[in-house]
């Protein structure tokens, strides 16, 4: 074929390589422009997600902790009725009313005031002073039919600000309604600190629009009706866009309805705030992308020119490779060419910067394989020696591939992109485009995303610790955090409903009220760690004892309550406390000590009248206490008599704290003999209570009381200071006894005590006699032990009286430092007509004798009783026989006048007519 044949041929292969350039240049351009926005559209929709649920989730935080801060309002409401009852006070306003108001007002900023507002709007109570001058900004009428309202926002008359009003209806004060004043600018200061963007705007409104309150603070548009958003929308949490004029000013929305239904939380953010990041990024990729595309258009024309210039080649050869080399040399991207050896025909001086390390190597005419060896062992790739030689296989065969492309990051850390072609003479063409900007734009993108995920995982992190805190919280609130039993309010709860369906089934229910016996005990020796554990081994055993656990509580302390539902009652409270009692009294191995604790029961039954939780409690109460009084350990079933008797013990504890001050108590003196000689060795001190309006009150009456409520300290010490100082100078010196209290060992430094009063009072230790029960020395041994022993020390002798009784030990005897053993009365009184009786007191006689003690024969009123004890060994005697209890005037005659005579008195008690009362007990007054 000549050149003139080919010259035809050629002109109609350019026009279609030409157009082939060009429709491919385009198809990439576009399909680079489609993937563009289809990434933009996706990336627009997944940030449009982020940040609807970011959104939401905030909206969610705002609404819990408005939910919370209504709820502890609602909650300060609640406990008014039972804190006013616990407290003794009146809802119709007194100082402690106030005062109880004014403590929890400090307890919580959620609100300003609490108030107590009477059926005609008036302000009974209030916890702020002078706060039942000011008038509410409500009408009183507005609180009627509902248990709950929630009005506002309403202006301050006083101070000026909005304020939300909170009022709760008890039925029970016939009208009297607790009012909590809310001032909306802290409530929405407490809103604000839930972590919610600066930018988002947060507002709260009724469902009518309505605005109570919005962050940041508008004061001018509280309490309007504001259309925001513009169109109506359910309140379901869910985001939604409100759209604008303008694209990016369009709004996001998010509402929810809190737990007061009439009270929504909005929040809303322009669209351009929550999509800041993506805007950036997508400008970004705008860029890239707009690079990119000018590259590839650049890339077209510059083939279409190299086409245009190889058209006119056959014309003007020299010409056109001239234009060619031009063309090459001028375009921004590294080009080269090899040709079907792969060996290199050319390349621009873009690709030589490119590889400037291997840039020596590429001369015309040099093998592709042997550059690329040259230029891996010249460091232009980063990669360890021992890889070189795989590198340049894996370079060799993706460009005897020539088919798609490929990115390389070199050793200065530059990411070069490679796009090799086959040309239609089995050479090669390639471009090397650096993309490091491109690279990093993603890089940056990817890192963005990144961010956007750990956010999200936080605020799913964030979200579900609230939760788990709230959960928390509710459960604290409603049980005891030491045992995990209900607490006083959950119970008082379970009661009332107990006791509807016992109603409904017309049965009796049975509410069983515990004490642990003498806890303070373990509290006071063993401390508070062991006493807790002890609590905590209790609640478990009881928890053993019933079948059902929500039945059991913790009231407080060592007390506890359960609710008995069986259809026979009493028997079945009765059978349950029976359980109990022997569960919770079998001995306790707690932190290494073995506690043998006990427990009384009290019982109240729900017999058909109106009765709620806390008269049921009361009632239990009552019934615990006579348990207690009958010697602990065992149970009792209330009955209308126990509460007249504790009306009346209480009033008897009053009178009792005050007649110590009040000069009511005084001393007599009921003379000992030496039975050997009938002479006169002492007086025992017994105590009198003569009542201005009672009388004279019975000491089996007030001592146990005394003993009880530990007055008996302070009255136990009034008398050993009193006796010592009437008998201090008494003719004849003789002995004085004083009982002792097991309380008063128990108690406080009794020790010194006595050495303070012999010290004050100038009384002779030696001639001062102090009597105990085994009682005292069965209680807290050691302590009691070392206590005998220093008062021993002081001179001061120890009597064991009412020997033969109680848990009467040998062992005693031995081990107590004792001076005198005094024999019980009934022992004394029996004596006579029984042989046994009179065995006993010998053997107590020749025993005390043999370990160098006396002994008292007590309540002689027979002069055959006074021979018996003689002959029996008996040391020294006392009773109505030889001596009664006198006044210390008569004391002192008897003791002046003492002459050895013999003794058969029937003396009256210290003054004419009075009335010998005798009783057990700590100050007896003598036989």
């Amino acid at each position: 074929m000549t050149r003139h044949d080919r010259q035809p041929r050629t002109t109609m292969i350019w026009p279609r390589l030409k157009s082939g350039v060009a429709v491919g240049t385009v198809l990439i351009l576009l399909t680079v422009a489609g993937g563009t926005a289809m990434l933009l559209d996706r990336g627009e929709r997944a940030a449009m997600a982020v940040a609807s649920t970011g959104l939401e989730r905030s909206a969610q935080a705002v609404e819990n902790a408005l939910n919370r801060q209504l709820l502890q309002v609602h909650g300060a409401l609640a406990s008014l009725p039972s804190l006013l009852a616990a407290a003794g006070a009146s809802p119709q306003g007194s100082p402690v009313t106030r005062e109880l108001l004014s403590g929890l007002n400090f307890q919580t900023l959620a609100y300003r005031d609490l108030m107590l507002v009477a059926r005609d709007g008036a302000i009974i109570a209030t916890s702020r002073l002078n706060g039942t001058q000011r008038e509410l900004p409500f009408k009183i009428d507005q609180l009627r039919g509902t248990p709950l309202a929630l009005l506002g926002p309403l202006r301050n008359k006083i101070s000026g600000d909005w304020s939300l009003y909170l009022a709760r209806t008890v039925p029970e004060w016939h009208g009297i309604t607790p009012v909590a004043e809310v001032p909306l600018l802290t409530l929405m200061k407490l809103l604000a600190e839930t972590g919610v963007d600066p930018q988002v705007r947060i507002s709260l409104q009724r469902p009518d629009g309505r605005l109570i309150g919005v962050l940041p603070h508008d004061e001018l548009r509280t309490g309007e009706i504001v259309a925001d958003p513009p169109q109506p929308h359910d309140p379901d949490g869910v985001a939604f866009l409100v759209p604008s004029a303008a694209a990016e000013d369009a709004s996001l929305y998010v509402i929810r309805a809190s737990l007061y239904n009439d009270v929504r939380v909005v929040l809303s953010a322009p669209r351009r705030v929550l999509l800041a990041n993506w805007l950036r990024d997508r400008d970004r990729l705008l860029l890239s992308v707009a690079i990119g595309m000018t590259l590839v258009g650049a890339f077209g024309g510059m083939l279409l020119l190299a086409l245009a210039q190889r058209e006119r080649m056959e014309a003007e050869r020299t010409k056109a490779a001239n234009v060619l080399v031009n063309a090459i040399e001028a375009m921004s991207d590294g080009f080269v060419m090899w040709d079907q050896e792969d060996r290199l025909v050319t390349c621009n001086q873009r690709f030589r910067d490119i590889y400037a390390m291997s840039a020596p190597f590429m001369t015309p005419g040099a093998r592709f394989e042997d550059i690329i060896r040259q230029a891996v062992e010249a460091g232009q790739y980063l990669v360890p020696d021992h890889e070189r030689s795989a590198l340049v296989t894996q370079m060799i065969d993706m460009h005897r591939e020539a088919s798609g492309s490929a990115e390389r990051q070199l050793a200065d850390g530059r990411w070069i992109l490679i796009r090799e072609r086959r040309t239609a003479d089995g050479g090669l063409v390639g471009i090397r485009a650096d993309i490091t900007a491109l690279k990093t734009a993603h890089a940056e993108l990817a890192e963005a995303n990144a961010r956007a995920n750990a956010a999200a995982a936080e605020a799913r992190r964030q979200n579900a610790a609230l939760i788990e805190r709230e959960g928390q919280i509710r459960f604290l609130a409603h049980h005891d955090d030491l045992t995990r039993l209900p607490n006083r309010v959950l119970f008082r709860s379970r009661i009332d409903a107990a006791l509807q369906a016992a109603a409904e089934r017309g049965e009796r229910l049975a509410l069983l009220y515990l004490d642990l016996d003498r806890f303070k005990d373990v509290n006071d020796t063993l401390g508070h760690p062991v006493g807790d554990a002890l609590l905590r081994a209790a609640a478990a055993r009881l928890g053993n004892s019933v079948a059902d656990a929500e039945r059991v509580a913790r009231l407080g302390g060592d007390e506890f309550a359960v609710i008995s539902l069986a259809p026979e009652q009493p028997e079945a409270g009765q059978a349950l406390s029976e359980r109990i009692i022997a569960e919770l009294s079998t001995p306790y191995s707690i932190l290494g000590h073995t506690i043998a604790a006990s427990v009384s029961v009290g019982i109240a039954i729900s017999d058909g009248t109106e009765l709620d939780a806390d008269a049921l409690l009361k009632q239990a109460d009552l019934a615990l206490y006579h348990a207690k009084a009958k010697g602990r350990g065992t149970y009792c079933v209330f009955t209308q008599e126990m509460d007249a008797h504790l009306r009346g013990r209480v009033e008897l504890e009053t009178d009792l704290r005050l007649a110590l001050d009040g000069d009511q108590f005084h001393l007599v003196y009921q003379p000992i003999f030496d039975l050997a000689d009938n002479r006169l060795r002492g007086f025992e001190a017994l105590l009198r209570w003569q009542h201005p309006e009672r009388g004279l009150v019975n000491p089996a009456t007030f001592i146990p009381l005394a003993e009880e409520t530990r007055l008996i300290v302070e009255i136990g010490a009034w008398v050993l200071e009193r006796a010592c100082a009437d008998l201090a100078d008494l003719p004849g010196a003789p002995r004085l006894a004083v009982n002792l209290s097991p309380v008063q060992l128990a108690v406080g430094d009794l020790v010194g005590m006595v050495s303070d009063v012999l010290a004050r009072t100038g009384f002779d230790p030696h001639r001062l006699e102090l009597e105990i029960t085994e009682t005292a020395l069965f209680d807290n041994n050691a302590r009691n032990l070392d206590a005998l022993r220093r008062l021993k020390e002081l001179g001061v002798g120890i009597v064991l009286d009412d020997f033969g009784t109680g848990y009467s030990s040998l062992s005693h005897l031995r081990l107590f430092p004792l001076d005198k053993i005094k024999i019980d009365r009934s022992f004394v009184r029996e004596m006579v007509e029984r042989p046994d009786s009179a065995a006993i007191v010998d053997t107590i006689a020749d025993l005390a004798g043999r370990l160098g003690m006396t002994t008292t024969a007590e309540g002689i009123e027979t002069a055959e009783q006074q021979d018996v004890a003689r002959r029996a060994g008996c040391t020294h005697g006392q009773g109505f026989f030889l001596g009664r209890p006198q006044l210390l005037d008569q004391a002192r005659t008897l003791a002046a006048a003492d002459g050895g005579a013999a003794r058969g008195s029937t003396a009256q008690d210290g003054q004419a007519g009075s009335t010998h009362i005798e009783s057990p007990g700590l100050f007896t007054i003598g036989s």
